[in-house]
């Protein structure tokens, strides 16, 4: 049996995703050559949330580019959008796009809307045990305060066959605390290939535990599934594997070292302009994000902006102005807009808000993968936007999952549409 081994840690999520036209009388918001077309992404702070590289040690020179040879062209300025009205609004258009979904929600919606097949023809012939999961363990990572408690997790595990053969399969991932009746799901894996008994296609999700996870001990529950197919091929939990349970953890915001503070990001939506080529990255975006303080004293603030691709090193690009943040209010929102001339390759980038207190200077918060409408934006600069390009592919999974043959989550989108011929062409 793996073993548990407490290191340094991390939890992965409910990754919201929202991809949205909104009405063209948005388009002169970035630029005048802005497209009429504009795609949206809005997420609220994620209660687990996943990372691909934690590395935020970065230090901005205020005012100073990192590289002088990329061109851009920012401004920043209050924005009219109410974001918390804008998110309630998308979430209504999908359940499956909703977060925190309990495994018991997930499943009747999987039985009432499914129209997969429940098993495949192997599962019917073999039996529901031709694939399960074979064994897991799980890491932990960063405790800072020192109490014994971690924020950080990495959760490995290995899907085998009965029999010699190649599948297709995914998994779904939930957590819960010791006690509690209701798993919560927060991470669904990409597709991955697996071949019999090997211990070479051993998948792996790192996860940062962000807020609403109060110290003690929790537990995580595996659901794995054949691609294409409905049904659960087989489950493995703490009842089966220790290795999954007894696990002290609590989310960043119970460390005493680190960003911690009453004033943080809630909302964020990211708005993406402009693809003159129609290879799908843009050259133009805005960032609103509405900051809160709790109490009722207001705040005067301003956002540091980064850019990375590929989970490498961030690039300070902007600072904002200065504005207020006035309690809760959702009336306070602010946006950053940008307009990429040259220097930035088409790739897939992830951003980052480093909110200041505009009078000490201290670190308010710091947010990138609480975020999903941060992660993975496609955008190119204008140069290359007027021909050709050849972008680098997106990250496989943005929660440091990584197994054999993966697929991207996007194809769990497409169950319905195909995948049943794939698997049988690999031998």
């Amino acid at each position: 049996m793996l073993k548990v081994i407490s290191k340094y840690s991390l939890v992965a999520s409910a990754v919201l995703l929202g991809i949205s036209g909104v009405e063209a009388s948005q388009e002169e918001k970035v630029g005048a050559e802005t497209s009429a077309e504009i795609t949206t992404a809005i997420a609220k702070r994620a209660k687990t949330t996943t990372v691909v590289n934690d590395n935020i040690a970065t230090v901005a020179l205020k005012g100073d580019a990192v590289l002088p040879v990329r061109t851009s062209h920012y401004t920043s300025q209050k924005s009219d959008s109410d974001l918390e009205q804008e998110l309630k609004a998308y979430q209504t258009l999908d359940f499956k796009n909703q977060p925190n979904q309990t495994r018991a929600e997930m499943k009747k919606y999987r039985e009432a809307n499914s129209k997969l097949p429940k098993l495949s023809a192997k599962a019917q012939e073999k039996g529901a045990n031709h694939l399960y999961i074979h064994d897991a363990a799980v890491l932990l990572f960063d405790d800072e305060d020192g109490d014994g408690n971690y924020s950080k997790l990495r959760v490995d595990f290995d899907v085998d066959a009965s029999y010699d053969d190649y599948f297709d399969v995914y998994a779904e991932l939930f957590i819960r605390r010791i006690g509690d009746a209701q798993w919560t799901h927060y991470y669904t894996t990409d597709v991955f290939e697996i071949h019999y008994d090997y211990s070479s296609d051993e998948y792996s999700v790192t996860t940062r535990l962000n807020t609403g996870f109060p110290p003690g001990n929790y537990e995580v529950l595996i659901d794995l599934f054949e691609y294409g197919y409905s049904d659960i091929v087989d489950t493995l939990g703490p009842f089966d594997d220790y290795d999954l349970t007894n696990l002290p953890l609590e989310d960043k915001t119970y460390e005493s070292s680190g960003v911690s503070s009453n004033t943080y990001v809630d909302n964020v939506k990211t708005e993406i302009f402009t693809d003159a080529d129609d290879d799908g990255f843009y050259r133009e975006f805005t960032v609103t994000f509405d900051v809160d303080t709790e109490g009722s004293a207001d705040r005067d603030v301003y956002v540091n902006f980064y850019q990375r691709t590929n989970g490498g090193s961030w690039q300070f690009e902007t600072e904002s102005d200065v504005f207020t943040v006035y309690g809760y209010s959702s009336e306070d929102a602010y946006e950053i807009s940008g307009n990429w001339q040259s220097g930035y390759p088409a790739n897939y980038y992830d951003f980052r808000l480093e909110v200041i207190d505009a009078n000490t200077g201290e670190v308010l918060d710091d947010v990138s993968p609480e975020f999903s409408s941060l992660l993975q934006v496609p955008l190119e600069d204008a140069n290359n936007d007027t021909r050709q390009s050849n972008p680098n592919p997106p990250s496989s999974t943005t929660s440091s999952g990584s197994g054999g043959g993966s697929a991207g989550l996007l194809t769990l989108i497409a169950l319905a549409l195909a995948g049943f011929g794939r698997r049988f062409l690999k031998r």
